[in-house]
Order: structure tokens, then sequence, then C-alpha cells
């Protein structure tokens, strides 16, 4: 795993407010956050898919009324690519049937506007806080597998092909290769979310090539 992702601070903002877009930037800019903005959902959700992983914010701050893709919307689909990113939804309709949609759809918490710049800090850093802990227990439990895994596969294998040549089996060796390869396949999509460009690049092959075993393998 990426050290890098670890230690990210970057927040993104997104509101269609000028104003307020200006405030949460200065405001958590001093507070030692790394701050991106952007005045529509639809900008910040098509560049969220392209970024690489280590690429992406440590947290959303969005709006929730906005033209185009508003925030619950926005928060679906950030969720759909990435569950553990923590996302505040900023909303001046703080009734009771949006505060239950807002965390039936996976938010972190919401933000009433109008809101303390005091508290919008205070609520960002244990946002932030949460996502590096989750992001600390992904790299223990990276760690301890990268340690055990290897021994475990190449166990099977050896049990694979003793049992295979014992039975007389031939042409052990493309089958196996085949095999992993699927596998391995399977496990770079699973990991990128079913993002082609990304897996291939896991796998240090170009998007045709993954693209092209995927069809033989079918």
């Amino acid at each position: 795993m990426n050290n890098s992702i670890s230690n990210n601070n970057e927040v993104w903002v997104i509101d269609d407010d000028q104003s307020i877009r200006w405030v949460l930037d200065r405001s958590l800019a001093n507070a030692g956050f790394k701050v991106t903005t952007f005045e529509t959902a639809s900008k910040a959700l098509a560049q969220f898919k392209r970024a690489e992983i280590n690429q992406r914010p440590a947290l959303i701050l969005t709006d929730f009324r906005m033209p185009g893709i508003n925030g619950f919307e926005l928060l679906k689909q950030l969720k759909h690519i990435d569950k553990s990113l923590p996302v505040i939804i900023m909303t001046a309709y703080s009734d009771l049937d949006t505060t239950v949609q807002a965390y039936q759809e996976g938010a972190f918490e919401y933000l009433a506007k109008p809101f303390d710049i005091d508290d919008a800090i205070e609520l960002v850093s244990k946002a932030h806080r949460q996502r590096s802990i989750h992001t600390a227990e992904q790299q223990e439990n990276f760690d301890a597998t990268a340690t055990t895994v290897p021994t475990d596969w190449k166990e099977a294998l050896r049990q694979w092909a003793n049992k295979a040549l014992a039975s007389g089996e031939s042409a052990i060796l493309a089958t196996a290769i085949e095999d992993f390869e699927k596998t391995l396949m399977e496990c770079a999509l699973n990991a990128t979310h079913g993002r082609k460009q990304e897996a291939a690049k896991l796998l240090g092959w170009g998007r045709n090539t993954l693209t092209r075993k995927l069809k033989a393998y079918r």
C-alpha cells in the first residue's frame, strides 16, 4: 500500500456558492489541510474517477443542493467507488428527513448552514482522523497478508502439481499459468472497483493487454 495515502491531508470542498468555497478554502488551509474546491459535483466526480488512488482526497465536504448532481447523488457515486471515504454533507435544510437520508446514504456527518467555521474545522479534523485510522488498519492487514500469503499459495500450488503429475495429467504448466493470470486479473479488478486502466497498472500491463486477456479467458 502506498504510504502517501496514509499521509494524505487533502480535502475537497464542493459548493456552488463562491463565498462558502472561499471561507472553507482559507480556513482549512490555515488549519493545515490541502484544499481543492469545485463549484459543481459533476466536475469533482469526474476528477475523482480519473485520479489514481493515491491522488484522491482524504475526505470530501459537499453542499446538498447544487445545480446538476446534488450532494446525495454525489455521495452515492463516491461510496460506490470508495466505501471508506468520509463525506460531510453541508445543508441549509437540516430537517429530520434530510438528516436521516444523509446517514442512510453513508455520510460521515452533516453540517448545517450557517455554520461556525471552528465547528467545520473540528468536524473535518474528526473525519480526517477516522480516515487515517482506517488507512492504518488497512496497512496493517496488508503487511500481515504480505508476510503470510506467499507461503500458503506456494504450498497449495505444490500440492496441486504433485497430485496432477501423479495422475498423469498433461499440460499442467499451461493450465497453471492460465488459472494464475485469471486469479490475478480478478483480484486487480476487485481492488480497483472494476477500473481496467488502474487494474492493468497494478499488473504491469497496458489496458489493451488486460482487455485482450479478459476476452481470451471468457
